[in-house]
């Protein structure tokens, strides 16, 4: 009776075979493992932020941030009573502490951004958001459901000492306006900025563009995820 069977040679080769498709697959499946986190973790800071905010103007019985805090420190102060487990320093960018390797999204050195007035407030699961409010002379206007701007930050969804720290892979930049809504760098709700076409993130010219087609710097990828249902569609 014939015995059915692999030789020792038909398993070693069929073991080299998987072994090369998942060395030439794993990179790719680790990739897409993180870009899935992206989108849920930004909704996690926009519903954190925004929840907080709510809180804030109804316990202080107001509906513009600015008329309650116009400074780092007491709006720091203010968030980390609603933000378990939250830290905050007024003071993360001068000359005495570190400061990060920031890159644009094609890699390039971002050191030219400014970090002028930001703090820095941590989430405990290491969310890292480099906040700095906005004076109140800031020329950006309130029009339609946007109240004014308030705060800009750089949310980093891994912590700012975590790499790759690369705006459009792990630091979004996004607004808060007065009345406590965050708002993506990028997106159409942009359009009280700058004519809409430099800060929508279809804009092909821009340094904005952050779609499937074409990424630049990655400014507006927040932008894109906020209107892709918290999704990365940009490689």
């Amino acid at each position: 009776m014939k015995k059915l069977g692999f030789t020792l040679a038909e398993v070693l080769i069929t073991l080299g075979i998987i072994g090369v498709v998942a060395a030439l697959t794993a990179p790719a499946l680790v990739q897409n493992a993180g870009t899935a986190k992206i989108g849920p973790t930004l909704s996690k800071v926009v519903s954190t932020i925004e929840n907080a905010n709510e809180q804030i103007l109804h316990d202080e019985d107001a509906t513009n941030l600015s008329k309650i805090a116009n400074t780092n420190q007491e709006y720091f102060e203010l968030l980390s009573k609603y933000i378990s487990g939250s830290s905050y320093d007024t003071e993360f960018m001068n000359a005495q502490k570190f400061e990060p390797s920031v890159k644009y999204y094609d890699g390039s050195d971002a050191s030219s951004i400014r970090w002028d007035n930001m703090g820095i407030f941590s989430f405990s699961d290491n969310i890292t958001l480099l906040m700095g409010i906005q004076p109140d002379s800031n020329v950006y206007e309130a029009k339609g459901s946007f109240k004014g701007d308030y705060a800009m930050l750089y949310a980093d969804i891994n912590g700012i000492k975590t790499k790759p720290n690369t705006i459009g892979k792990d630091i979004f930049l996004l607004h808060i306006d007065k009345g406590g809504q965050v708002l993506p760098m990028g997106g159409s709700t942009y359009a009280w900025l700058k004519n809409d076409d430099n800060y929508k993130y279809s804009a092909k010219s821009s340094k904005y563009t952050c779609n499937e087609t074409a990424v630049i710097q990655g400014f507006g990828c927040a932008g894109s995820i906020f209107e892709n249902n918290f999704k990365v569609i940009y490689q």
